[in-house]
């Protein structure tokens, strides 16, 4: 059963909303065999299931346990959903295997989700990792920055 764009889209925002804001990742809304395909921490991390999501959430949720989506932006078509979004939270777990800073964190992304049945099937992200390292020192930022 196809669903319209504005329906796949009020399930993505159910499903990334609750999985990003409490940690509850919501398996009757993906694909059994649904596909992640991020890339983070420099790594693809391809394989069915949630799995992969779940391991993401985690790590930032035990890094970062005040964590909080917003989503900025939203288009849908098709079976296709991009979401621009932003994460906000406190650095008192240590985020992608570093020491805790105590820094508050904001960064951001887009996800794009593919819809099949009512579900999600496949999920690819982009993070702004860099700025992420920046701010938390890691890495310097660009010449002129914050001029």
């Amino acid at each position: 059963m196809a669903l319209t764009p504005e329906e796949n889209n009020a399930i993505c925002i159910e499903f990334f909303d609750t999985a990003w804001n409490t940690g509850v990742v919501r398996e009757d809304l993906l694909s059994s065999d649904a596909v992640d395909h991020s890339l983070v921490g420099g790594k693809t991390k391809t394989e069915p299931g949630s799995g992969s999501f779940k391991q993401i959430i985690g790590m930032f949720r035990h890094a970062m346990p005040d964590i909080h989506l917003t989503i900025l932006d939203q288009i849908f078509a098709g079976d296709k959903v991009v979401h621009r979004w932003s994460l906000t939270g406190t650095d008192t777990g240590g985020v992608m295997g570093m020491p805790p800073s105590g820094k508050s964190l904001t960064f951001m992304g887009t996800t794009i989700a593919r819809m099949q049945d009512g579900k999600i099937a496949e999920r690819w992200a982009n993070v702004d990792e860099l700025g992420l390292l920046q701010q938390l020192g890691v890495v310097p930022p660009p010449p002129g920055a914050g001029e």
